[in-house]
């Protein structure tokens, strides 16, 4: 993580989480709203791009499989798009195999989270971004 990704005006801590399963959204969702964030749900990543169009989040927290485009997809969308190649993404799923993360982060993700795990790790990872120097 480089000093360019880190964000540290407190209005402006918003979050999106692209998953396809539901119910992991809200869990996570709630974790990090008890945390003063403000979160964004997508289903999947083209319903993430759409989103992207109406707002742009300080940090994306993504899903490796999902239908249609996955987080490898995703990621390289991102880094292909001017406005969007800055904001700071982390992998989180169960499928946390070396070459999956590496796949991840030459991507340029900027972090990885393997599923399952617990909320004081998610809350830590997240609030590294949000973390003055």
């Amino acid at each position: 993580m480089t000093g360019s990704n880190i964000v540290t005006d407190e209005t402006s801590r918003s979050i999106l989480v692209v998953d396809d399963e539901r119910g992991f959204r809200d869990v996570v969702t709630v974790i990090l709203e008890s945390q003063g964030y403000q979160v964004h749900q997508a289903h999947h990543a083209n319903d993430a791009l759409g989103l992207l169009d109406e707002t742009t989040p300080d940090l994306i927290l993504t899903d490796m499989m999902m239908p249609e485009m996955d987080g490898v997809g995703l990621i390289k969308r991102l880094r292909e798009t001017p406005k969007w190649a800055n904001i700071p993404v982390v992998v989180i799923s169960a499928y946390s195999e070396p070459e999956v993360q590496e796949n991840a982060f030459a991507a340029g993700a900027t972090g990885f989270i393997s599923k399952p795990f617990s909320a004081s790790e998610l809350r830590s990872t997240v609030g590294a971004y949000f973390t003055e120097n």
